[in-house]
Formats: C-alpha cells, sequence, structure tokens
C-alpha cells in the first residue's frame, strides 16, 4: 500500500482518483491547490503525489514540483502531472524540473495504477523514501505491539512542564497538543499532534525535563513506552533514528515560523495563520470544506493573542464570508483567502 497525494482544484477528478486508487488498497490524501498541496506535501510525507499541471491560485502543477524538488525529502519522490491536453513546453517544463510521468487525458485506470506502482516500486528499489517508510511502519507496528495504553479525555493533561519523562507518547486516536503557560497565566500552544504521531520524545533526547505541558484536545487512546524501551529503540534502530531526526528538524522549523509570525504579523494574520494551521494538521480530504471543533481561548492561544481580539478577528473573517461559526465550530469557507491573508 502506497500514501498518495492528489492536487487538483477539480472535486469530481479528485473523487475519481480517490476511489480508484483506495479501491486496489492506496491511501490518498487531497489538496485543492498548489499551496494546500505543498503544505500537505510537508506535513503528510506521501509515497508519491499526483498533481494537476493547471491549477488555479497562482502556483500550478511544475511550480509545485519545483518547490518540493527543492526540498531534500522530495528530491526522488515520485511526482506525476495530469493534463486535460499535450501541450509540448508544458510537458519540457515538467521533465526538466524533474516530473517522474505525464498523463494526458483521457487516461484508463490501469495506466494510473502501473504508474503510479511502478514509480514507487522503482522508488523502493533504490532503498530511499518507500523503502524507509516502510521500514518505520513495520519498526512501529512490533513495536507498538502489547503495549499499555491509556484512554484519556479533553482537557485531561498527560504531562506537565518540567515534569521528569518517563514514557514516549504514540498517539492511537485523538488530538493533544502542548503548550506554554506564561507567568501572567496565558498559554500558548507550540504544538500539535495527531492520530499517528510521537509526542515527548524532545524531553527523551535531550534527557531533560519536559519544557511544555501536554494536553487532550479530543478524547484520545494513547500508547506508553517506557523511557529504557524508548532509548533501546533509538539506539538500535537506524530508521526510527532518521525518522525522529526528520521530525526533530520539522518542528524546530515549524515553531520558528509560528513564533516569528507571532511576534511580527497583524491580528488578522495571527488568526489566519492559526486557521490555516489547523487545517494542514489535520484536515485529509481538501475537496471538502474543513470544519474545526475548537473553544475560542484554545484558538486564541494558538494564535498568541487575547480571546476578545480573536472573537473581533473572526467575526470580520465572518462578514467577509471567509468562515462559517456556529457554536465552537469554525467553517473554512475561504480558505485560499485566509491563506493569502496569512502568507502576504
Amino acid at each position: 500500500m502506497f500514501r498518495i497525494l492528489i492536487i487538483t482544484d477539480k472535486p469530481a477528478q479528485a473523487k475519481d482518483l480517490r476511489n480508484i486508487l483506495e479501491g486496489f488498497g492506496h491511501e490518498t490524501i487531497t489538496a485543492v491547490d498548489g499551496k494546500s498541496g505543498i503544505e500537505a506535501a510537508r506535513l503528510q510525507l506521501p509515497d508519491a503525489i499526483l498533481c494537476s499541471a493547471a491549477l488555479k491560485g497562482g502556483i500550478d502543477g511544475s511550480g509545485v514540483l519545483e518547490v518540493l524538488r527543492r526540498d531534500s525529502r522530495f528530491q526522488l519522490t515520485p511526482f506525476v502531472l495530469l493534463a486535460e491536453k499535450y501541450q509540448a513546453t508544458v510537458f519540457r517544463t515538467a521533465m526538466n524540473l524533474g516530473a517522474d510521468d505525464f498523463l494526458v487525458k483521457p487516461f484508463s485506470n490501469h495506466d494510473l495504477l502501473q504508474t503510479i506502482e511502478t514509480r514507487c516500486r522503482r522508488w523502493e528499489a533504490a532503498g530511499t523514501g518507500k523503502q524507509e517508510h516502510s521500514d518505520f511502519k513495520k519498526v512501529v507496528k512490533d513495536f507498538l505491539e502489547n503495549r499499555n495504553t491509556i484512554r484519556a479525555a479533553a482537557p485531561e493533561t498527560i504531562y506537565h512542564e518540567g515534569g521528569t519523562p518517563r514514557f514516549l507518547y504514540y498517539i492511537i486516536s485523538g488530538k493533544v497538543k502542548t503548550i506554554k503557560t506564561h507567568e501572567d497565566g496565558k498559554d500558548l500552544v507550540i504544538g500539535l499532534y495527531n492520530k499517528g504521531d510521537f509526542f515527548g520524545y524532545i524531553a527523551l533526547l535531550e534527557e531533560e525535563t519536559y519544557k511544555a505541558t501536554a494536553v487532550v484536545m479530543e478524547d484520545a487512546e494513547i500508547a506508553l513506552i517506557p523511557k529504557e524501551d524508548a532509548e533501546a529503540l533509538f539506539d538500535h534502530t537506524p530508521v526510527m533514528v532518521q525518522r525522529f531526526m526528520r521530525m526533530l528538524a520539522r518542528n524546530v522549523t515549524e515553531k520558528e515560523e509560528r513564533l516569528l509570525g507571532i511576534a511580527y504579523n497583524t491580528l488578522r494574520k495571527k488568526v489566519a495563520s492559526a486557521l490555516i494551521h489547523l487545517r494542514n494538521k489535520y484536515q485529509q480530504d481538501r475537496a471538502v470544506d474543513y470544519t474545526i471543533h475548537i473553544p475560542r481561548d484554545e484558538l486564541a492561544a494558538l494564535a498568541g493573542t487575547a480571546t476578545e481580539s480573536l472573537i473581533r478577528t473572526l467575526g470580520e473573517f465572518k462578514n467577509e464570508k471567509l468562515i462559517a461559526v456556529k457554536n465552537t465550530s469554525i467553517t473554512l469557507r475561504n480558505p485560499g483567502k485566509l491563506e493569502d491573508i496569512a502568507y502576504h
């Protein structure tokens, strides 16, 4: 089974591709434009990418390819462009940028599956990306077998800032956040974790106390891995060390970008960035509107602003028809415009 990212602004095409690929046992992720596709790739680390050559919103398929090929994590990831018709200039540009294949409509289900599976198997045979991903999944599955688990309801605390680490944590289901509390009592959300994520590993690797508090956002089941077992895993399993190094690097980059944004961005940028960050972290199907269920004080902590300021800004976004609001739910009606506010 391969994890495949589909980037297309055509909902019907996204649905058809998902049905075909999932029908043959593959996992799919979808994004509706170039920007969200790049973010989804960075967060989800797919085994292959299917991307429309023509995309609305400023970044076309060749632009997505160019951005991702600059990232060492995606230099060898199979990347296939999809086009409505053959255009020589588009084809040459894509090949020069490092596209693996170019499918022009009409193409059959067999052509699609053969293209994806052949490219992924070559990647696997080369001993890169896919093999590491496969090895990592196997190690995690074996390592988690027969582990003690806990069930925790929001907003239970898993560990406190300043505490001594005793476990490495793995989320089987649910969502967890990490927060730092200022001396004035205000919380700042510094990390978001989802199903399939490890957390609490930084303190273990540093051999220090926890630098933040971990709190359940959505009812969760969490596997507990004793510190001694986690250390043995790091010492004797190179693929785990490689993956955790990448997780650490991504964690640091993400925090730097968010903290710079909190320090220097306008209020509208902060709130838009928080909404887009939640969507990029938790939304699997980018072909439908994303609805966030989150209390206003938690969203304010993520945005790095006061709750009153957040509520006022959400009201502005609602009046501009960028979001819809109902109780604690916020639906992103125009994520493209929110991204423009967040990133420009």
